[in-house]
């Protein structure tokens, strides 16, 4: 399952119940926004949400006769052009349900090797949900130096591995590797704090559009209380929920976007964050959430990198959300770093 939209808009319930009246379904979470939809739809006990990996590594790795992947994308060609990167790097014959509770909706059989199990299940997804069924063969991916990212907008965030690397500018978007790096982008308003931050690159996944097109019910979570860890999340919100554990009262979150997406996700889990933000925020969710006494900082006379990464290094221990808010300002007092708090 891939995505929020499909998980909202009851898509993925409608599809697990159909697949069970057929045989045994086994369903798992791919990206964090949909185990945040998960949650809020209170489907953790029919998604396996405790592991979550790329789609095409959860596809590859999965023991069935047919891996299936719900998608809901921000339209069919987008959907179809991710699906085609998964389809290609999963090198096994897979199903896509793609947008099937819209009306243009479509069943998709990436056929990779003859397999008629695939094939049967394709065609009986396509006249449950009334959608036409399209039989493709997955591109050759190029892993060279150059990246074509497919179906952007202008004016969409642009993500590599989950960091914001800029602001898509034209609908022809060209990324160049070399050695692990990114040295060259075509077509993108890019972000060089956000390049820093991705370091030596083993693998490349990109990402164009908002994270969350549409906010759905959020989850009422009370807020944790007592004594706990604060948890650092630093640029790297996707990785919130790994970050957090029973013991962890709030987090102390890095960034303004990284504020806003950790914040909505870590509200699920009713923990309260510490954001140190600078005012550059992009805005790449829709109706953000966040726990009730969440306290955001907006740093005046440094950068939220720097007044972030030497709190980081201060701050740790076990405290209350107040103990650790109080420690927060002090050390900023101390480094004279001037602040003020954020609505």
């Amino acid at each position: 399952m891939h995505g929020p939209e499909a998980v909202y808009s009851g898509e993925v319930s409608k599809v697990i119940s159909f697949l069970e009246s057929r045989g045994d379904v086994r369903a798992f979470a791919a990206g964090t926004m949909c185990r945040t939809a998960i949650i809020d739809m209170r489907l953790e006990n029919v998604i396996d949400i405790t592991v979550c990996d790329l789609p095409s590594r959860t596809l590859s790795a999965i023991p069935c006769a047919v891996p299936i992947m719900v998608n809901n994308g921000k339209s069919v060609e987008s959907g179809l052009a991710f699906g085609d990167i998964v389809a290609g790097r999963t090198k096994r014959t897979a199903i896509q349900v793609e947008r099937a509770s819209e009306k243009d909706g479509v069943i998709v059989l990436w056929e990779v090797e003859p397999n008629e199990t695939a094939s049967w299940v394709a065609r009986a997804l396509s006249e449950h949900f009334a959608v036409p069924l399209r039989q493709l063969w997955p591109s050759v991916n190029s892993e060279g130096e150059c990246h074509a990212v497919r179906c952007a907008c202008p004016g969409e965030p642009l993500f590599v591995n989950g960091v914001l690397i800029g602001v898509v500018e034209s609908p022809e978007v060209k990324a160049y590797i070399r050695d692990g790096r990114i040295v060259r982008l075509e077509g993108v308003s890019a972000k060089d704090t956000g390049l820093a931050r991705l370091g030596q690159l083993k693998e490349a996944k990109f990402k164009s559009g908002y994270i969350r097109y549409k906010a759905g019910p959020a989850c009422d979570v009370p807020v944790r209380y007592g004594k706990g860890r604060m948890a650092v999340i630093d640029h790297i919100a996707f990785s919130s929920l790994e970050r957090i554990d029973p013991d962890t009262v709030c987090a102390l979150t890095v960034g303004d976007d990284t504020t806003e997406v950790a914040g909505d996700v870590l509200a699920r889990r009713g923990v309260r964050v510490i954001g140190i933000t600078d005012g550059d925020r992009d805005g790449v969710l829709k109706g953000p959430a966040r726990a009730s006494g969440s306290v955001i900082l907006r740093i005046l006379s440094t950068t939220d990198d720097e007044a972030g990464a030497a709190l980081a290094r201060k701050i740790n221990g076990t405290d209350t959300f107040e103990g650790f808010v109080a420690k927060v300002r002090e050390e900023l007092a101390r480094m004279g770093v001037e602040y003020e708090v954020a609505p």
